[in-house]
């Protein structure tokens, strides 16, 4: 329980946004990285499942299912288009080839004759319309820290006052948490920040709206030829602790319940997975008209739920079931803190840009950027907020710099 529930006085509240840059300590790629990575890509190590999972061996051989998949096929054809896209526009964004796959690649006639040798059973605005799953996966697939990992429920508990190149960040995170609530918002999909939660940083005291307890929701686990149903936590915009975290643009745990009414599928909660589980194995316990359990499958999910693009995540802002939610706790939290800390955010997604200044009072109350590289847009940012840039790495960030 939240130390300062039923506390009648109003407590001090921090807003925090974080970005890219906070993970890239960690390893995680920054966007350049990413960009290389995808157009470096090929076909030797990776390969999609009957499914439409991505699917990597261990042995880093490229698994074999003993005939070329459907969704293959649309792999390789993403992979041609990528370099297609580079060719034509004479670099690679990884957000910017997403929009150009939702919004142009349906009429650039030049990709429709590239896909010929892909088309089967499709015609071309069909397998444009199919890579959006491939092409998700295989960003998720890129999202990993220095040494692989994205996953980290299996760490044990970290005792001590230091984490390697986070170590000023956290101690300030330490010392506001014991008198003020913390509200971390993150553009993030990684789940690094979460792992913190089992340091005696943030000593258990982090929650993300999402609950296990009266889930109904379940992901099937296989191991050693055995399978189980594991309850999955569900979001319920229940946030009781004094850090808080919400994650603006999705998680590489989130996926949405799809009910079934009759023909139709109808998006119903958001649920976070869990390692082993993945996406396209989600029920939910439901009862028939005889009150008698049973488990309804979800079979529409592929990958994970995030958002990216430029132009196209922007529209999602909008959606009920979670980003408007989430988008709606961020303003207010903005409109309410008083502090703001930005941390590695390059000041490039135009409508967070525009909620910042909307929604935070940056005249009267004082507002803090961590940017060691700080460029000419984060400048040009820090002087519309009156922020003051702090050129510092995350290790070695002093209490005093908030001041």
């Amino acid at each position: 329980m939240c130390i300062f529930k039923n506390r009648k006085t109003k407590m001090e509240t921090i807003s925090i946004l974080l970005a890219a840059g906070f993970s890239a300590p960690k390893g995680y790629p920054v966007g350049n990285t990413l960009n290389e990575s995808l157009t470096k890509l090929d076909t030797s190590e990776i390969s999609f499942s009957p499914d439409g999972r991505l699917t990597v061996s261990i042995d880093g051989k490229k698994p074999d299912f003993g005939y070329k998949t459907s969704y293959e096929v649309e792999f390789e054809f993403c992979l041609e288009l990528i370099k297609h896209y580079n060719k034509k526009k004479g670099n690679f964004d990884y957000e910017e080839f997403y929009d150009y796959l939702l919004e142009e690649a349906v009429n650039d006639k030049e990709a429709e004759s590239l896909a010929t040798g892909y088309i089967k059973d499709k015609d071309y605005s069909q397998i444009i319309f199919a890579l959006r799953n491939i092409y998700n996966q295989l960003v998720a697939h890129f999202l990993k820290d220095g040494i692989g990992a994205n996953w980290y429920d299996n760490e044990p508990y970290q005792i001590g006052n230091t984490y390697t190149g986070y170590t000023g960040f956290l101690k300030y995170l330490k010392h506001i948490g014991e008198t003020k609530i913390v509200n971390i918002h993150t553009l993030n999909h990684d789940l690094f920040f979460e792992s913190l939660n089992k340091t005696d940083f943030l000593s258990g005291e982090l929650c993300d709206g999402f609950e296990e307890l009266g889930s109904q929701y379940y992901g099937t686990l296989s191991t050693d030829n055995r399978s189980y149903n594991c309850r999955l936590q569900h979001y319920t915009g229940n946030y009781s602790k004094k850090y808080r975290l919400f994650k603006l643009h999705g998680s590489l745990d989130y996926c949405v319940y799809y009910r079934n009414e009759g023909i139709s599928l109808v998006a119903e909660n958001y649920i976070k997975s869990r390692y082993g589980i993945g996406v396209s194995n989600i029920l939910k316990e439901v009862k028939d008209k005889n009150g008698i359990l049973s488990y309804e499958r979800c079979f529409v999910n592929y990958h994970a739920d995030f958002l990216t693009g430029t132009t196209s995540k922007i529209k999602r802002y909008e959606e009920p079931l979670l980003y408007n939610k989430l988008f709606d706790i961020f303003k207010a939290n903005l409109k309410n803190a008083d502090k703001l800390i930005i941390v590695g955010y390059g000041a490039k997604d135009s409508e967070v840009n525009k909620m910042i200044v909307d929604n935070f009072d940056f005249k009267n109350k004082k507002t803090f950027i961590v940017d060691p590289y700080a460029g000419d847009t984060v400048e040009k940012f820090a002087k519309e907020i009156n922020a003051k840039i702090i050129k510092k790495q995350l290790e070695s960030l002093a209490l005093t710099d908030f001041d």
